[in-house]
């Protein structure tokens, strides 16, 4: 079939395309930055699929980059699904190669020695790596230490070690040390959103973290930045990686609300309609339960471990003041795993 743009430029389709495979047919960098369209004049979304003579607007920002990923599926053409993928692709390596620049410069500065992109060039051999972007790339995903990037520039480095004085007070000080003291440090910190992006950013298991938490993001190999709440028992095993934690804070677009995991465990009285009470408050106060596990302790009581998704920590403590206040609820308290 054929379609045509608002200057009268003929697109030849297969039967079946949408807008997406119009976009890239057009040319990859309007598909790549592609917001929405207008179908014959009137606005319509990007999965519309076109007729023959159909006059096609595409709609661009300069403030996307890259199409979501999720675009690959939509898509009808191979040209455009090709595009897609290596779009989608260059922006998860770009997002690896900024993340691994914030963590050789945080190194860096905490070694109080010199960085400089030249200096790195001439390094390059020794990391095994064609050009600097390729090893913060490497870095971004925990392919390569920062400290080997260091060692490369400077071989008489040496790794600085975190002194530890008992598991308990070296958790503390890695704490403190590894958390802006004021905001002025704000800019060297990763802005952390939800978990629907492309960015390689997740939440810990078992209990998450919502905004609101005091936070901490450890670099996990292969897979980004893992986000745990500071009071998470889990960061004892990451205590003598200092390279692995970054400055992470909260970054909230209060007009558009996202919710986040958290995870109660409540002791409940064995008794009928237990369970509907529980989640009834959970519900009346717009709390979203994910999955519920049921462990029963005695004859008397029943362990409910609950997977909830709540806005924020306020949210979060109001749903659980709500809880302790019925008289089925032994116990509840937040979980972090």
């Amino acid at each position: 079939m054929f379609c045509f743009t608002p200057k009268g430029k003929l697109i030849a389709l297969p039967r079946n395309a949408n807008v997406i495979d119009f976009a890239y047919a057009v040319h990859t960098g309007v598909g790549n930055s592609a917001v929405g369209c207008k179908i014959n004049g009137k606005f319509a979304p990007l999965s519309s699929e076109l007729q023959n003579g159909d006059e096609v607007e595409v709609l661009t920002s300069k403030a996307q980059s890259a199409p979501p990923s999720a675009w690959e599926a939509l898509a009808r053409t191979g040209k455009a699904r090709a595009a897609i993928r290596r779009a989608t692709r260059d922006a998860v390596r770009d997002q690896y190669a900024g993340l691994g620049r914030r963590i050789v410069d945080r190194l860096f500065a905490r070694a109080k020695i010199e960085y400089a992109d030249d200096k790195l060039k001439g390094a390059l051999p020794r990391l095994a790596r064609t050009s600097i972007e390729e090893v913060m790339a490497s870095v971004g995903r925990g392919e390569i230490k920062a400290s080997d990037v260091a060692r490369a520039m400077y071989p008489d480095y040496k790794e600085e070690r975190l002194v530890r004085y008992g598991a308990k007070k070296g958790l503390a000080a890695k704490l403190k040390t590894q958390t802006p003291p004021h905001p002025a440090r704000a800019a060297s910190v990763i802005p952390v959103r939800g978990i629907n992006s492309d960015l390689p950013v997740k939440f810990a298991p078992n209990g998450g973290a919502v905004p609101g938490d005091r936070i901490v993001g450890i670099v996990t190999p292969g897979e980004g930045i893992t986000i745990y709440p500071i009071q998470s028992p889990a960061l004892k095993d990451f205590e003598e990686e200092p390279e692995r934690w970054l400055d992470v804070r909260w970054d909230i677009d209060e007009t558009m609300p996202q919710r986040f995991p958290a995870r109660i465990l409540i002791h409940n009285v064995n008794e009928p309609g237990s369970l509907a009470q529980i989640a009834t408050v959970i519900a009346e106060h717009d709390g979203n339960i994910d999955n519920i596990h049921m462990s029963r302790q005695s004859p008397d009581f029943t362990e409910l471990t609950i997977d909830l998704e709540v806005y924020d920590l306020k949210h979060l403590l109001a749903i659980i003041a709500q809880l302790r206040a019925k008289a089925v609820v032994a116990k509840v308290e937040r979980v972090n795993g």
